[in-house]
């Protein structure tokens, strides 16, 4: 199987002696087979931490020709143990390196899997590294579908967007930047980096244009093609959301009574029209046919799902919520489904776009969601792992398989379903075939 710039599943076994304290010291046993590995390994070294002890290592691990080996002796047993592998090249780079949680309970035997990623900036090609294991209790690991990680994606994000031509942005709050993505050939483009105190972002459709908002009310716009940021508009006060609806920028900020809700021109920056006493706004998508912004409201009981529409002449008409008034459950996100008539809600909830009446439910909760062809595709956590659910355009659950990290994204690309995980201190982007 083709896995680029992947180490597939690497088995780490615990070999725990029989203290019979729970915190006395216990030995960790490593062995990864290195079958397939292209990189040139020649050194690595391990790590062991958690919050209630302090760190062990790094260690060195002998390497041969055939797998990385060593113990660690003096391990506290306890809870939550991360494990930490990094597989280095001749340059003393790190070509692979992946971590693993694991509960080190004296006097018992545990064993655990480490999904070592290969760094495309160290190391790029093809290749696999192959072996078999398990996680303590948890689901099996999959056995398809390749991965992007490592140093280059040792980043948060509190956005993400896809874009038409195939460029996944991450609005990464923390650093004041949008990272972005490029799916087709898997590799990271330039960032782009804003002039303050980032707080909201939006993507154009197309992938042209992204849109940042910083703490004042300052926007900038950044072409994507060169790279580059200039002064859009400012609205009165901090914008903490915004989307693009067509030929406008939607915008919330809190300047005026309760919240304003705003659109500006996006070909001349100037601010068309602005409502006041409106909601706060904690998730929301935009459907073109009907020219509506659905959205989820936020700091108010009871909560509920909006649209506002955007008329031909640039205002805002109306404000209108569901006719249920917080009588159903409605945790992030909102999505629009393809053919826009609906949208759905992370609780599995499903509301008419044309009037906000319940339609039905698909019965199951979910951190994203994806459509590709007729079938649903459902990300939610289980433990430490992120369980993904297909199901069929008549709900019924087709598969579920389980991969290592935290869900965050999911999106249908080209033909693949294409998951964002928080993994091991950053991310890992999966590609997988439906």
């Amino acid at each position: 199987m083709h896995r680029t710039l992947l180490t597939a599943l690497v088995g780490v076994a615990l070999a725990i002696a029989g203290c019979g304290s729970r915190s006395g010291p216990e030995v960790l046993s490593i062995h990864i087979g290195l079958e397939g590995d292209t990189c040139g390994v020649v050194t690595a070294d391990v790590t062991v931490s958690a919050p209630d002890m302090g760190t062990v290592g790094p260690l060195p691990l002998s390497v041969s020709s055939s797998a990385i080996t060593g113990r660690i002796e003096n391990v506290p047993a306890g809870p939550s143990r991360l494990v930490t592998v990094n597989a280095r090249n001749q340059s003393g780079q790190i070509a692979y390196q992946g971590s693993a949680v694991v509960d080190v309970v004296a006097g018992q035997t545990a064993s655990a899997n480490i999904l070592l990623v290969r760094d495309p900036t160290v190391c790029s090609g093809t290749g696999s590294i192959g072996v078999t294991g398990t996680i303590g209790n948890a689901p099996p690991l999959p056995d398809g579908g390749d991965v992007l990680g490592g140093p280059a994606f040792a980043f948060t994000f509190s956005d993400a967007d896809l874009s038409s031509n195939g460029v996944i942005a991450f609005f990464d709050a923390a650093t004041d930047r949008v990272r972005r993505l490029d799916l087709a050939s898997r590799q990271l483009l330039p960032e782009l980096v804003g002039t303050g105190d980032a707080v909201s972002f939006a993507l154009v459709p197309d992938g042209s244009l992204a849109y940042v908002g910083y703490t004042g009310g300052r926007m900038d716009v950044f072409n994507l093609d060169a790279g580059t940021g200039t002064f859009f508009a400012a609205a009165p006060a901090t914008v903490s959301s915004m989307l693009v609806t067509d030929a406008y920028l939607f915008t919330v900020d809190d300047s005026g009574a309760w919240d304003t809700h705003s659109l500006f021109q996006r070909s001349t920056g100037a601010r068309v029209d602005a409502q006041e006493w409106r909601e706060t706004i904690r998730s929301m998508a935009y459907a073109p046919l009907s020219r509506k912004v659905f959205y989820l409201d936020a700091f108010v009981s009871p909560t509920d799902v909006h649209m506002e529409t955007i008329d031909a002449t640039g205002k805002l008409v109306g404000d209108t919520d569901s006719p249920y008034h917080g009588s159903y459950d409605l945790p992030n996100p909102l999505r629009l489904l393809p053919d826009q008539s609906g949208v759905i809600i992370g609780s599995g909830l499903i509301f008419n776009t044309s009037d906000l009446t319940y339609r039905t439910s698909i019965g199951l909760t979910f951190t994203d969601i994806a459509f590709l062809g007729n079938r649903l595709y459902l990300i939610d956590p289980v433990g430490p792992n992120t369980q993904l659910r297909v199901l069929d355009s008549g709900f019924n659950i087709l598969s579920a398989k389980y991969f290592p990290g935290t869900p965050r994204r999911a999106f249908a690309w080209n033909g693949k379903v294409v998951l964002v995980l928080e993994y091991g201190g950053g991310l890992n982007i999966w590609f997988l075939d439906p």
